[in-house]
């Protein structure tokens, strides 16, 4: 089975060297994964019990309308709400654990690699 990188979380130890650095530009972005830590997580809204580190959204020298995040959802967490936008499109792929997704009614089980 193949192993996917899954940012741990948590807070560098004071005695850490934290030299890496996200370098963001017009053309590219490179995201260290010692830059995923608990001080750069972001939540979405109407999601519960979940933490997300954005790896390219709007604004960020990307295009217009297209965001990517690692999504860290916990036992019991998520969301039931739709999303607001009819023309949005989303892809999930699972790194680790296993989820149950619901759309229009039908439940699909995903498990890591899905």
């Amino acid at each position: 089975m193949t192993s996917y990188y899954v940012p741990k979380g948590g807070l560098p130890a004071q005695t850490e060297l934290t030299t890496d650095r996200a370098t963001l530009t017009e053309a590219y972005a490179v995201l260290p994964r010692g830059t995923m830590r608990d001080i750069v997580t972001s939540q979405l809204p109407f999601w519960e019990g979940t933490r997300l580190w954005v790896i390219a959204r709007p604004l960020s020298g990307f295009a217009e309308t297209f965001s990517q995040y690692i999504v860290e959802v916990s036992p019991g967490g998520g969301s039931d709400r739709p999303e607001l936008d009819p023309g949005a499109e989303g892809v999930l792929f699972v790194v680790d654990g296993a989820l149950s997704l619901t759309v229009e009614g039908e439940s699909h089980a995903l498990v890591a690699g899905g």
